[in-house]
């Protein structure tokens, strides 16, 4: 009985629009096998206490990543929805089987949660590897008949510092290695772009930001309010991402209910924003989600990714589809190679397309992975010009 409201929550939010996919054809197949695959954020942890065997719910599992060609995937952790109070997700983490002394703080959850991904990459016979360090990362697709999957471990919602920014490195330790300052709700740190302030970047942030690339922690601006942007953006000395986004010129809806802040105009890029981040050096990885894409098919997918191009650069562009995020999506992760194939129908280069399915992301990784702890003692990262 203690699992029916996880279960429930997973069979009503995380759904996808096409439960069939055109078939991909061979030839392109194989290129999305030989191509680096990086989801920049999944919310799987969150919904499900297991990931090895294949689900018939839900966006992600570890046999669908395989199928779906996935060589690098981002799982988040989030410890409070839909306020800091956690007026919905401490019930559902009970549910999730995380135990009643896990539920008093946020590091504890936190905790809680790497202690679950880490059992499935223990579990899982080598086909489920953490990635925590640059040389974790994929240079290629795989090839191989029963491969595996490589995760690495990431954090939405700097509340879960607790107001101490020594747990910065005590994340790190526990292997987390991407943390957005922002989530569904204003902060201490900084106002999200869903939430009632929007506020900019406090000087708490500020230090947040500064000690996450000192410990090598990729900055993600991910929920963040226009100002917050605004704000961080000058700081960040180290590549970052803004890992999961549509943009307002597709999907900008606003929402006739009195104070409610979760809608695409809220929660997608205005067109200066997205050219923003990309100037200052950021990968901006995109949703597969249908509210913020506006449309539930993969043409919709195709207009963001041009989108992206057209704003950020082809260096800049990645995906995040926030699979497993309590929204409903175009497709589960099993449609990753009919992605591939609609954009290059719609004429876009491989080389191009391998950039945007993983190339990017892997390399702003990378760099900041790679990177010396402290940043005053080692070379200095240059922004591109514009």
């Amino acid at each position: 009985m203690r699992s029916v409201i996880s279960r429930s929550a997973d069979r009503l939010l995380n759904t996808a629009a096409l439960d069939r996919l055109p078939p991909v054809p061979p030839d392109l197949a194989e290129f999305h096998a030989s191509i680096p695959v990086v989801d920049l954020l999944v919310g799987t942890v969150l919904f499900r206490p297991g990931l090895l065997a294949r689900r018939r719910r839900g966006h992600v599992d570890l046999p669908r990543l395989l199928e779906g060609g996935v060589d690098l995937v981002g799982f988040t952790i989030a410890t409070r929805h839909p306020d800091l109070r956690g007026t919905l997700s401490t019930r559902h983490f009970w549910s999730l089987g995380l135990p009643a002394r896990a539920l008093t703080s946020d590091m504890a959850i936190a905790g809680a949660f790497i202690d679950r991904i880490e059992s499935w990459a223990g579990t899982s016979g080598g086909r489920l590897r953490l990635a925590r360090q640059s040389k974790d990362l994929p240079v290629g697709g795989r090839r191989e008949p029963g491969g595996s999957v490589r995760a690495f471990i990431g954090v939405q919602g700097g509340h879960v510092l607790e107001g101490d920014p020594a747990n910065v490195q005590r994340l790190h330790a526990r292997g987390v290695r991407m943390l957005a300052p922002a989530h569904v709700m204003d902060n201490a740190l900084v106002g999200s772009n869903t939430g009632r302030r929007a506020h900019g970047l406090t000087a708490f942030g500020r230090e947040v930001v500064a000690e996450l690339e000192r410990v090598g922690i990729v900055v993600d601006l991910a929920h963040m309010s226009p100002a917050g942007i605004r704000d961080t953006l000058p700081l960040l000395r180290r590549p970052f991402v803004l890992s999961h986004t549509g943009f307002r010129r597709l999907s900008g809806a606003t929402s006739r209910l009195p104070g409610r802040r979760f809608t695409p105009h809220n929660r997608n890029l205005g067109d200066e924003e997205a050219r923003s981040v990309a100037a200052a050096g950021g990968v901006v990885g995109l949703t597969l989600s249908t509210l913020l894409l506006g449309a539930d098919d993969l043409d919709a997918v195709a207009r963001t990714v041009d989108a992206a191009l057209e704003l950020c650069g082809p260096t800049k562009v990645a995906i995040g589809s926030d699979f497993d995020g309590a929204l409903r999506m175009v497709c589960d992760v099993t449609g990753l190679p009919a992605v591939t194939a609609r954009l290059l129908a719609g004429g876009l280069d491989r080389k191009t397309v391998a950039a945007v399915m993983g190339g990017n992301a892997s390399g702003a990784l990378s760099q900041v992975w790679s990177a010396a702890a402290d940043p005053a003692t080692s070379a200095p990262w240059r922004r591109p010009a514009r």
